[in-house]
């Protein structure tokens, strides 16, 4: 199989980054995310909001991404937190419980203020 294209773009704002992928989050694509959660980190940047409303589709490797990413960037003295309006992304957050200890919100800036660090 060949490995799917996820475009990943990471934007400043003000003390914290934006991740905004574009495309599925499947297991063919998540590690773009995991390596981009990952380098930001290396970079000293822990506070991050990832922007999925250019995500059409995501299965249950794109909710253990951001569950990763989630560990790791708390592990590093920060925190994830995530902006996203599509219903069946907000869906699964609910059924697995993610949104319980994440800050989830419509903007980016309001997925900001929830973050915990």
């Amino acid at each position: 199989m060949s490995q799917q294209k996820i475009d990943i773009d990471i934007a400043q704002q003000g003390d914290f980054k934006v991740i905004k992928p574009t495309g599925d989050l499947d297991v063919y694509t998540v590690g773009s995310l995991r390596d981009a959660i990952g380098q930001m980190i290396e970079d000293g940047t822990t506070r991050v909001v990832v922007d999925l409303d250019a995500v059409p589709f995501m299965d249950s490797s794109g909710l253990g991404a951001l569950m990763g990413g989630v560990r790791r960037l708390r592990e590093a003295g920060g925190d994830l937190a995530i902006a996203c309006t599509r219903e069946q992304h907000l869906k699964l957050f609910t059924i697995t419980g993610f949104g319980e200890g994440v800050s989830i919100a419509p903007t980016v800036e309001e997925a900001a203020t929830g973050f915990r660090s």
